[in-house]
């Protein structure tokens, strides 16, 4: 199972596993608090091999790092806890749990696994929750094992360039592999300008950037990559994709790739 986010649907007990796995959300809470909105969202983790090999897999005897970030309303407040395969975990010398300043947002923990061992491999499960309740946790789930790859980012050969006519609906697509597959981001690489929704870069989870409506100015080179946030934190992954936006002409068109 990859890593992903999931949110209780009922009240866990002081010390035990949360109950509810779910997939990818962003959650937000709807609890005042002193006049302000009580908030826990966006939830990511990544996990970081050993900084002092090249290597980027996570292999036995080495370390590997494990963090989990959620931005919280108020920041004093956000918690942290760790378990593994539903087991709460504590602090020791070849298990380091640290928590970054709750002063500053978002808040991250870091679980550091020192020598790993074949018995470490298992489900990580990171809880974000409020000091005051009120709303529901963010639970973020990281499985680590043989099978915990870094990326690898391709575009079909016959995928770039696309040529495709005004107006119509295209899909620029990256090929990412990986477990877990972490998040692309699509952006201009020719040059400067905002992506069709305005952003300067657009995330996917699939490794497809869908285009309605497309327009001469959106001509021009692609860049996938492959984020640091649900995957590995490694140098990124990325590939180029051309797009050809012809005029609109009178007779039926159907995108196509030149070879």
């Amino acid at each position: 199972m990859e890593g992903h986010l999931s949110v209780p649907s009922c009240k866990e007990r002081q010390g035990e596993k949360p109950c509810g796995i779910g997939s990818l959300l962003d959650i937000k809470g709807d609890v005042y608090s002193n006049s302000q909105m009580s908030t826990l969202k966006k939830g990511r983790f990544w996990i970081t091999p050993d900084p002092y090999h090249k290597d980027d897999n996570i292999q036995i005897g080495r370390e590997v790092k494990i963090s989990c970030q959620v931005e919280a309303i108020p920041s004093e407040e956000l918690m942290f806890s760790w378990f593994k395969n539903g087991r709460p975990l504590r602090s020791s010398e070849r298990m380091v749990i640290t928590q970054t300043d709750p002063d500053v947002s978002p808040g991250t923990t870091n679980l550091d696994i020192i020598d790993l061992k074949f018995t470490d491999f298992g489900t990580y499960t990171c809880v974000a929750a409020l000091k005051g309740g009120g709303i529901s946790d963010i639970s973020i789930d990281v499985n680590i094992s043989s099978s915990t790859v870094p990326p690898n980012l391709t575009v079909p050969q016959e995928k770039s360039p696309l040529v495709t006519r005004e107006g119509d609906t295209i899909e620029l697509q990256c090929q990412v592999t990986g477990k877990p597959k972490p998040i692309i981001l699509w952006s201009r690489a020719d040059k400067e300008v905002p992506m069709p929704d305005g952003t300067m870069q657009m995330e996917s989870y699939d490794g497809i950037l869908r285009i309605v409506n497309v327009s001469r100015e959106m001509t021009g080179t692609y860049r996938c990559q492959t984020s640091q946030y649900n995957g590995f934190n490694v140098k990124p992954r990325e590939a180029l994709v051309q797009l050809i936006v012809q005029c609109k002409s009178l007779f039926p068109f159907t995108p196509s790739f030149l070879q």
